[in-house]
């Protein structure tokens, strides 16, 4: 990303797609001067400013009407901006056409189109965010579900910094004890002992693990669990994926066999996005045909799914023997399995209805709102909070460089136990500071600002 700092950038800050609303964002040392000659009225230099106008319009709108259109303007004139610098939100009708000519004048008056996450590129150059709060933003954008917001929030307030911050100021403290020792070592004064220092150093090495155990959980999981209906053909799988859904996506019929391929649609399980898939009916097929493919269609899902549902039909239930041979073959393939009873309204077999884990009618909303609760319950307990790509990405760039931070300290506690040199010690304690100054963009390089702030869209 090749940033310039002089130029005055503008984009849609709202969704490009037509809307009763839409927000236009300038930002950058000229964001006054082109808004006061957009709306032919002079602005005030250094107040914050709510205010009415009416822009002109670039030459599209020569095509279908009126040159200008009533704007509501609110401008920032300092620092105290989003992005540290003046800056300016023009709110406006919502038609694309309006808002594209909108733009385009603006570009004629002396802005330059901001380039993707630029704003928020400008928010963390001026130390209004640090880079885990700037990567919340777009954790932020991206949440699909309450946990994703819930993590993104909490990022964006500073659950992960504050920390980082924390043990790099002792970090920081501790190497100024041991410098200012040997900027005296003539002296022989002493400012801080080597016990002291070793315990310091094991107290920040432990917190860095813990530290560390939190992101590699959370940098494991992708987006949206996946969930997998499986069972013996007309078990009632596709109904209970229709229901779930709230609406008919996968064909039912009482002939056996009706699914062939995979069913994949997006529901919300009580706050969590899950990917639902309806799969053919398990079959013992060896001749190439479409449903021999359907069984290893269902085997590639199984082994990416978090969660499998059995679907066993209580009114013609399967053999014990079956039973078990699917249990076995389900749980080496995924970490989860659970027994759901379907067709509660037609059910003769009790005794199986007791082996599951919970029974249900697609007919039934109240069964079916029992099993989403019992399938958000047990994908928080197998696979914790699940995160946008954002907060997945942040997590494994800042395990790296805390690890790095980690092995740092641990040699430097290596030092000391053996009494290896002072200077040596100040020096993995440099390194280790400089680790933990990269997770929070205090040092960093334009490789990893572009890489990060290239995920966001433009007008972000």
């Amino acid at each position: 990303m090749k940033l310039d700092l002089q130029r005055t950038i503008v984009a849609v800050a709202s969704g490009v797609a037509p809307a009763r609303r839409a927000i236009v964002r300038l930002s950058g040392h000229e964001t006054r001067s082109i808004v006061s000659r957009l709306i032919d009225r002079e602005i005030q230099a250094n107040a914050a400013t709510t205010l009415q106008g009416s822009a002109g319009l670039g030459s599209k709108s020569g095509c279908w009407g009126s040159s200008r259109v009533d704007v509501n303007i609110l401008y920032w004139p300092d620092h105290r901006s989003y992005t540290g610098e003046p800056c300016a939100e023009l709110h406006l009708l919502g038609s694309m056409p309006i808002v594209e000519s909108l733009v385009e004048r603006i570009v004629a008056l002396g802005a330059s189109p901001a380039q993707r996450g630029e704003f928020t590129l400008r928010s963390f150059l001026a130390g209004k965010l640090d880079l885990p709060q700037a990567e919340a933003v777009l954790g932020v954008i991206e949440a699909e579900s309450d946990d994703d917001l819930t993590a993104a929030l909490q990022q964006l307030g500073g659950n992960v910094s504050k920390p980082v911050r924390r043990l790099r100021d002792q970090l920081i403290e501790l190497t100024a004890h041991l410098e200012a020792g040997l900027d005296f070592v003539e002296e022989d004064i002493e400012f801080i002992t080597s016990d002291s220092l070793a315990e310091g150093l094991q107290r920040i090495a432990d917190e860095l693990a813990a530290i560390i155990e939190q992101l590699r959980s959370r940098g494991a999981r992708s987006r949206n669990a996946s969930v997998v209906l499986v069972g013996l053909p007309n078990s009632g799988k596709s109904s209970l994926l229709n229901a779930l859904v709230g609406s008919q996506r996968a064909i039912v019929s009482p002939q056996a066999g009706t699914t062939r391929d995979a069913v994949t649609v997006r529901v919300d399980v009580n706050g969590l996005t899950v990917e639902l898939t309806d799969t053919a009916g398990i079959e013992e097929l060896q001749e190439q045909s479409p449903r021999a493919m359907a069984q290893e269609i269902l085997r590639d899902r199984l082994l990416r799914a978090d969660v499998a549902l059995l679907c066993l039909d209580l009114q013609q239930p399967p053999t014990d023997a079956w039973l078990s041979a699917q249990q076995a073959s389900l749980q080496s393939m995924l970490p989860t399995l659970l027994w759901v009873g379907t067709k509660t309204d037609l059910a003769h077999d009790s005794e199986l209805a007791t082996r599951c884990a919970l029974t249900v009618s697609a007919h039934d909303s109240n069964s079916i709102q029992r099993l989403k609760a019992k399938l958000a319950q047990t994908l928080h307990e197998t696979r914790g909070q699940l995160h946008s790509d954002a907060m997945h990405a942040t997590a494994t760039r800042c395990r790296g460089e805390l690890e790095l931070a980690q092995a740092a300290t641990e040699r430097a506690l290596h030092l000391v136990a053996h009494a290896m040199g002072e200077e040596l010690v100040a020096s993995e304690l440099r390194t280790a500071i400089d680790d933990l100054s990269s997770v929070i963009g205090e040092v960093h390089s334009e490789d990893i600002l572009g890489e990060i702030f290239g995920r966001f869209c433009i007008g972000k």
